[in-house]
C-alpha cells in the first residue's frame, strides 16, 4: 500500500504531532547542559509551533477531502482507513484549540510545580495524536487503537506528580479503560463477525440488510462499542471514576482530561455513529438519547452538592456531556462540532481562572472566591463570563446558541422526551453556576480575597476571554466548523 502526495496530506497533522512529541522527549532527555528554564521554554515553543502548524493546515485545507490507506472494495466505492474531510478539519480544530489553550496554561502552573515539563509535553502531543487520528478514522480497528493512543498517555499525564492523590486518580482512569476497551473489544470482534468488514461505510451498508437474527445481535455489538466509549467520555453509568481523577490530577492536566481527552472521545463517537454503526433509523440511536438524559441529569443534580470548584466542574462537565450526546444521537454533526468548541474554550477559561485561585489558596474551596468582584474585578469578570456562557446565559451567546442549536436538533428529530429533559437540566445548570457566581459577591468573614496574578495568567485569562466574547457576537463561526 503505496502513500500518494494526497494521503501524505491527509495524515500530515497525527504525523507532525508525532514526530514533535518525540523530538520533545529527546531534547528534554539529552540536552541536560541547559537550565530546567531554558529546557521549559524551548519544549513550549516546540509544542505550540507543532499546535500551529496543525491549525494552520487545518485552516488551508478545510475545505479539501483526502484519503488514506485506502483499498479496493469488494462492493461499492474503495474502504480508506483514514479521512480527511470538513468534519475531521472541525474536530482537529477543536482538538488542537483545546492543546494549545492547555499548554498555555502550563506555562502559568508548571514552573513552580514537580511535574517534569519534557514529560508532560511529550504525553500531551502523544495524546493529541491519538485524537486527531481518531477523529479520522474510518475502521473499527484504528478507533480503537487511537482511542487507547489518547487515553494511555493521559493516565500517565494525572500521575506525573507521583503523589498519592495522582497515583490514586491514575489508577481509577487505567482499570476502567481497561475495562471499557475489553468491552469494546467483544463488541468490534461481533460486529466484524455478522458484517465480514470493519470499515465504517462497508459496516453501515450491511447493516441495512442483515435477516431479523443476525440484526439482533449487530445491535448487541454496536451496544458494547457504544458502551466502550461512554466510560471513555465519564457518561452516566460509567462515570464514577472521573471526579476522582480530575480532584487528583494537577490543574492543568484536570484540563486536559476536561477539554482534549473529552473531545477526542465524543469525536471518536460522532464518527462512530454518523458513518458507521448506528446510521438514521437505528434503534442504537435511541439508546445513545437515553444515555445523554441520564448523564446529564445525574451530572447536573451531583454538581449542585459540589463544595470544591474541581470537583463542581467535574460534575458539570459529566452534565455538559449529556448535552452533546443530545445532537448527536440524531446525527447532527454541526450542532456537536459547534457545542464542542464553545466548550472546550470557555472550560478553558474556568480551569485557568481556578488555576490562579489555587496557586494562592490550595484548598480549593467555592468559599475560597469569597470577595473577588471587589478585591479582583477583572478575574472575577472572566469567571463569571466562563460560568455564564457554560450556564447558556447572556451576554454568553456562544453557549445560548450551541444549547439552541441541540434543542433544535433534537426537536427536529421528534424526540420531544428529550428537549423537555434538556430543558429541566437547563434550570438545574443554572442553580450549578450562578451559586457559584453567588460565592464571588459575598463578604469573606475573614481573611479578604487576594491573588497576584501574574502575567502568563492575565495573557490566557485574557484570550480566552476575548474568544469566548468573539463567538458570542458571530456563533455562526461555530457551527461552519463542520462544513
Amino acid at each position: 500500500m503505496t502513500l500518494t502526495w494526497t494521503a501524505w496530506q491527509a495524515i500530515a497533522v497525527p504525523l507532525v504531532l508525532a514526530i514533535g512529541a518525540v523530538a520533545v522527549l529527546l531534547i528534554d532527555s539529552f540536552w541536560k547542559s541547559a537550565s530546567a528554564e531554558l529546557r521549559h521554554t524551548v519544549v513550549t515553543l516546540l509544542t505550540s509551533a507543532v499546535l500551529l502548524f496543525g491549525l494552520v493546515f487545518v485552516w488551508a485545507q478545510r475545505g479539501g477531502f483526502k484519503v488514506a490507506f485506502c483499498r479496493p472494495a469488494v462492493e461499492g466505492p474503495a474502504e480508506c482507513s483514514f479521512v480527511f474531510e470538513p468534519l475531521t478539519a472541525g474536530l482537529w480544530a477543536v482538538l488542537l484549540v483545546g492543546g494549545l489553550g492547555v499548554v498555555g496554561l502550563s506555562t502559568y502552573r508548571l514552573l513552580a510545580s514537580d511535574v517534569p515539563i519534557g514529560e508532560y509535553h511529550f504525553l500531551l502531543l502523544s495524546a493529541l495524536t491519538g485524537a486527531t487520528v481518531l477523529a479520522g478514522a474510518r475502521d473499527l480497528a484504528t478507533l480503537v487503537i487511537a482511542l487507547e493512543v489518547v487515553s494511555l498517555p493521559s493516565f500517565a499525564m494525572v500521575g506525573l506528580r507521583r503523589d498519592r492523590r495522582g497515583s490514586e486518580g491514575a489508577m481509577k482512569a487505567f482499570l476502567v479503560s481497561v475495562l471499557s476497551t475489553a468491552v469494546m473489544l467483544f463488541g468490534v470482534s461481533y460486529l466484524y463477525g455478522v458484517t465480514g468488514s470493519l470499515y465504517l461505510t462497508t459496516i453501515a451498508n450491511r447493516l441495512t440488510g442483515l435477516d431479523p437474527d443476525l440484526g439482533r445481535v449487530a445491535f448487541a455489538a454496536g451496544l458494547f462499542v457504544i458502551v466502550g466509549f461512554a466510560f471513555k467520555i465519564a457518561a452516566v453509568p460509567f462515570h464514577a471514576w472521573l471526579p476522582d481523577t480530575y480532584v487528583g490530577a494537577p490543574v492543568e492536566v484536570t484540563t486536559f482530561l476536561a477539554v482534549v481527552s473529552k473531545s477526542a472521545g465524543v469525536a471518536g463517537l460522532l464518527v462512530l455513529v454518523t458513518a458507521g454503526i448506528a446510521p438514521d433509523g437505528s434503534q442504537l440511536r435511541t439508546v445513545i438519547a437515553i444515555l445523554a438524559a441520564v448523564t446529564m441529569t445525574v451530572g447536573n443534580l451531583a454538581a449542585l452538592r459540589q463544595v470544591e470548584a474541581v470537583r463542581l466542574l467535574a460534575w458539570s462537565s459529566i452534565g455538559q456531556v449529556g448535552f452533546l450526546l443530545a445532537p448527536l444521537a440524531v446525527g447532527d454533526a454541526q450542532a456537536v462540532v459547534g457545542y464542542l468548541a464553545a466548550y472546550v474554550v470557555v472550560t478553558l477559561g474556568a480551569f485557568g481562572a481556578v488555576a490562579v485561585v489555587q496557586r494562592h489558596r490550595a484548598g480549593g474551596l467555592l468559599t475560597d472566591y469569597r470577595g473577588m468582584v471587589r478585591s479582583e474585578p477583572g478575574l472575577a469578570a472572566a469567571l463569571i463570563f466562563f460560568l455564564v456562557v457554560l450556564a447558556g446565559l447572556p451576554p454568553g451567546l456562544a453557549g445560548l446558541f450551541t444549547k439552541f442549536a441541540a434543542f433544535q436538533a433534537v426537536i427536529d428529530a421528534h424526540l420531544g422526551w428529550l428537549a423537555i429533559i434538556m430543558a429541566v437540566n437547563v434550570m438545574i445548570g443554572l442553580a450549578v453556576y450562578l451559586r457559584w457566581v453567588a460565592e464571588l459577591f459575598r463578604l469573606p468573614a475573614d481573611d479578604p480575597f487576594s491573588v497576584d496574578i501574574e502575567t502568563p495568567a492575565v495573557a490566557m485569562l485574557s484570550l480566552f476571554a476575548a474568544v469566548a466574547a468573539v463567538l458570542s457576537v458571530l456563533p455562526s463561526v461555530l457551527f461552519a466548523l463542520a462544513t
